[in-house]
């Protein structure tokens, strides 16, 4: 039994800068909307899709490589994984509950 198995890291700072671009994504959906303002529903919705193709790419071809050459996996960069996975589902969400449009008229009948 080989007890001297490395681990692979180099995708590390690549989901570090994912996790860290959908964190200044989540500031700038937290900020309510203005006439001036630049992004979107759309734009929010893209980069999260985006993020989310990007890192499953990424962490496909990290276990190919880990398969292909007999390394041990690493933890860290899964639960960055997943924290990409929660922040692009969640960016999205928090924009629409953030910006929503308010009725203007609306009538309540009792």
């Amino acid at each position: 039994m080989n007890t001297n198995i490395e681990t692979f890291t180099p995708f590390r700072p690549v989901f570090y800068i994912l996790l860290g671009f959908l964190i200044v994504t989540l500031i700038m959906a937290l900020i309510p909307k203005s006439k001036e303002s630049k992004i979107n529903m759309v734009s929010i919705l893209s980069i999260s899709v985006t993020h989310i193709v990007i890192a499953s790419a990424l962490l496909v071809i990290e276990n190919q490589l880990l398969d292909m050459f007999d390394l041990k996996g690493d933890s860290i960069s899964f639960y960055t994984y997943l924290a990409v996975l929660v922040l692009s589902v969640l960016n999205p969400v928090v924009y629409y509950f953030r910006n929503k449009q308010k009725r203007r008229g609306s009538y309540q009948f009792r």
